[in-house]
């Protein structure tokens, strides 16, 4: 390690080093981190020297292993991705995915390691053996429909709308964790089987409630099917071959697991008609996007191609206006989703964390490492004593009408 007077100009010149290696300006930089360019001018000056977090950042952003900045001896480079991508798809892939996808590496190694210190079982690490199919890797679309059924009957879902997916998934044992990715960038999920975790999956929430269902169906088909691969990075471009016949496998799993047929006719017969307006009220009712529920009339016969590519054109939040619906669902986000603090991670991390932290197996220090953010975030949000306490009306409403035990119930008082 070099002396301490040293540090501030082999630190600044090695910032500078590894992003012109990478091919991105000072703006670039300063954008995906969400601070000024002159905070970044600054940083390679050595005038300034970023906080931890950021040092972990401009790491995870320019793939260099952190410690390398403050040594002598040349940069040294990640190879994280390889998980997940062959070197020459990782290099086309946009700066701000990178680093989101790095994060989500970095954060699941801390959390394995959380995991088997609290002695707590992974997450789903395999499908379960009556869903795990004969073939190693499925892409038969013809098995598509009959597998999502099989898949909804085991977890005993019916025929209907599903529950939420951000829950469903983390009840049943896929950690789900979210990033929001500029419009544009391609990305709009990922699935990885980390060795010592299980399963995770990564949702780009800065999309429609609907495309977002959508994203998480179809990661959790990658965790069922394809977990041969030790990751997918689900994108637009650049795919190899195996990687597009299981991507259209899982788009049309997803599809069929959102939107059964049987229900989807059922609910065409019960509306009596069929027009954008109805197609609108059922995208609502399965909670799906507008696009998706009409690409289903199509595939069950209930939409010629030409009602489809006519109907297409409609604006699925003016259709929702005039049924007295909420359009927002409906609509992009009009910025990008702040995820800062504790909104990328789903309610099983976030109460391990806590009861880690109350039962001292782990420091407030470290847990905010872990979940990369402040101390300060960290025991205002999650870590403060007692349960926030506030009048609710619902509860004078409810108590004459439910206020009882149903006859013939002897449950036990859950402590």
């Amino acid at each position: 390690m070099i002396r301490e007077s040293h540090l501030d100009r082999v630190l600044a010149r090695k910032l500078k080093e590894a992003r012109e290696q990478r091919g991105l300006t000072q703006e670039a930089v300063a954008q995906i981190l969400g601070v000024s360019r002159e905070t970044v001018a600054l940083w390679e000056g050595g005038a300034r020297i970023p906080s931890l977090l950021y040092l972990g950042d401009l790491a995870k952003l320019y793939g260099v292993k952190e410690e390398s900045f403050l040594t002598q001896g040349p940069l040294e480079f990640l190879e994280d991705l390889r998980a997940l991508l062959r070197k020459e798809e990782e290099a086309l892939l946009d700066p701000g995915v990178r680093l989101e996808l790095r994060r989500w590496l970095d954060f699941l190694n801390g959390y394995a390691e959380l995991l088997e210190l609290a002695g707590e079982a992974p997450y789903l690490k395999a499908p379960p053996k009556e869903l795990k199919p004969k073939e190693a890797i499925l892409t038969d679309l013809r098995q598509a429909s009959s597998q999502a059924i099989k898949v909804r009957e085991y977890f005993k879902l019916g025929q209907d709308a599903l529950p939420e997916l951000y829950t469903f998934l983390d009840n049943v044992g896929v950690l789900v964790y979210k990033v929001s990715l500029p419009q544009g960038a391609g990305v709009w999920g990922a699935f990885y089987r980390h060795p010592r975790l299980g399963y995770s999956v990564l949702v780009n929430v800065n999309a429609t409630p609907g495309r977002q269902a959508f994203t998480l169906a179809h990661e959790l088909a990658h965790a069922l099917y394809h977990n041969g691969f030790p990751g997918i990075v689900c994108r637009r471009e650049n795919l190899a071959p195996e990687e597009a016949e299981v991507e259209r496998f899982a788009n049309a799993w997803a599809a069929h697991f959102l939107v059964p047929g049987k229900a989807l006719r059922e609910g065409v017969r019960r509306l009596g008609r069929l027009d954008p307006e109805v197609a609108l009220l059922l995208a609502h009712h399965f909670r799906v996007s507008y696009a998706l529920l009409l690409f289903r009339l199509r595939n069950e016969g209930l939409l010629s191609e030409e009602q489809l590519k006519e109907w297409v054109q409609y604006a699925p939040q003016d259709l929702a206006r005039r049924l007295g619906l909420n359009p927002e669902p409906y609509g992009l986000p009009q910025s990008l989703p702040n995820l800062q603090g504790l909104k990328r991670y789903p309610p099983s991390v976030l109460q391990l964390v806590r009861k880690s932290v109350e039962e001292d197996l782990i420091s407030v220090s470290e847990a905010a490492e872990l979940l990369n953010v402040n101390s300060y975030i960290l025991e205002k949000e999650l870590l403060s004593a007692g349960l926030p306490k506030e009048e609710n009306p619902e509860v004078e409403e409810l108590v004459q009408e439910l206020g009882f035990v149903s006859p013939g119930r002897r449950g036990k008082v859950l402590r």
